[in-house]
């Protein structure tokens, strides 16, 4: 199903054309006057509203009210050049909202980056917060994430020496450490751990249970191979250069590896990284 946008504009070549470069995306309804756009929303959830600055005696106070008993309480709302600072300071915090500037193509941009599926899986930019030790991370989407730094398991922890830099035309983002060691964060990642209605994040009782079945079959394959070598704990742990505690929680099954972490094990072992996870 497309998602629904409403404009509130009563320049029809505006949203004519808008119509047309996004049609592929959504459905446009359009409403000309403060009334019928308060009306509107109290009929009907859209997932994006857009509301045209220069509309004829514009009541942002009607608009809020509006807003706050509309069916949808997580509609983004896009004002097309500068309105009532009301519609800004009295938003529920479900809400989400950006001012473009007064062009069609702004607006055009803005719509499909937001609904286009593959806006959600593409950066456009990250910066890392030193103070926080998290990277704000902001996807095509509009939408922004704070990735903790703590929760990136090939980050040794010194200090960032360049980037991060958005790679890959937006499907990771790159840090080199002081260390020399470099690493990538992939967009699934960020998802995986910030943002709840991805199907695979973590604080899904689902996503938790895939992981923990994930986590024993390759424990006991390592542990399997391990043994199949005569190799202790502490052989396997300096072939790795894995401290010992982490690899017997790995071999419990209770660790999630990350993909570096079972590469560097099953180099260890003679073996393919497919030959290591799979069922």
């Amino acid at each position: 199903m497309k998602a629904s946008v409403l404009m509130a504009t009563q320049e029809k070549e505006v949203w004519r054309r808008v119509r047309e470069e996004v049609a592929d995306l959504c459905t446009i309804r359009v409403s000309t006057t403060t009334a019928e756009t308060c009306e509107t929303l109290l009929q009907k959830a859209f997932d994006i509203i857009i509301v045209d600055c220069k509309l004829p005696h514009f009541d942002g106070v009607e608009f809020v009210h509006a807003l706050r008993h509309a069916p949808a309480s997580d509609t983004f709302v896009v004002t097309w050049g500068r309105v009532h600072p009301v519609v800004y300071f009295a938003q529920p915090k479900t809400w989400e909202s950006m001012m473009v500037p007064r062009s069609i193509t702004s607006v055009v941009e803005l719509v499909r980056a937001r609904l286009d599926p593959a806006a959600a899986r593409t950066l456009r930019a990250v910066r890392y917060q030193s103070k926080e030790h998290t990277f704000f991370v902001v996807f095509k989407n509009g939408k922004t994430y704070e990735l903790p730094r703590d929760v990136i398991e090939e980050d040794d922890g010194t200090t960032i020496v360049r980037g991060p830099k958005v790679i890959h035309g937006g499907e990771a983002f790159q840090v080199r450490l002081k260390s020399g060691k470099t690493y990538e964060v992939a967009w699934d990642f960020v998802l995986y751990h910030q943002e709840p209605t991805y199907p695979y994040h973590k604080g899904k009782p689902e996503q938790q249970r895939a992981e923990l079945r994930r986590a024993e079959r390759i424990a006991a394959r390592i542990r399997q191979e391990r043994e199949a070598r005569g190799w202790s704990l502490g052989e396997l742990a300096s072939r790795t250069d894995i401290q010992p505690p982490n690899l017997s929680r790995l071999e419990s099954g209770k660790h999630a590896p990350s993909l570096e972490t079972l590469e560097r094990v099953a180099d260890a072992l003679g073996l393919r990284l497919v030959d290591l996870v799979r069922t």
